[in-house]
């Protein structure tokens, strides 16, 4: 007999393969000196803020590479991002709630680095769709 699998843990395994396929076209060295010069135009930066915005833009790079496939199949990017539009704001949110505690009235400022970062990953994701890099 054939050993059973369930369709979320193989779904999961596939998802899992994607992200770190995707983040090999990002290197540590990029994120920490692209944090530094979006940054510190509004503050100092700290080992904490560094680390928080890293993860912030690797979190909308992956949202962004996700989605990139409805846009390969012919949607504007103004529609797959409203398809992504809960995950996107929650990441805004989220970073928007860690900054704020060294600096207030930073959410524009927080809201277009991750829409940087999330057309980013929707660049990558396009070139990897159209180069059948799966």
């Amino acid at each position: 007999m054939g050993m059973l699998t369930s369709f979320t843990a193989k779904k999961l395994e596939k998802q899992l393969t994607y992200e770190r396929n995707v983040l090999r076209d990002l290197s540590y060295r990029e994120l920490c000196r692209r944090v530094h010069t979006y940054w510190q135009r509004y503050m100092i930066i700290s080992h904490v803020i560094e680390n928080i915005c890293i993860d912030a833009a690797v979190e909308a790079y992956l949202l962004g590479a996700h989605y990139s496939r409805f846009a390969y199949y012919g949607e504007k990017i103004e529609t797959v991002k409203s398809r992504c539009i809960d995950e996107y704001e929650q990441l805004i949110h989220e970073l928007h709630e860690y900054m704020k505690q060294w600096r207030d009235g930073i959410y524009d400022v927080c809201a277009r680095y991750i829409d940087v970062w999330w057309e980013e990953g929707m660049e990558k994701g396009l070139r990897r769709q159209k180069l059948r890099l799966k």
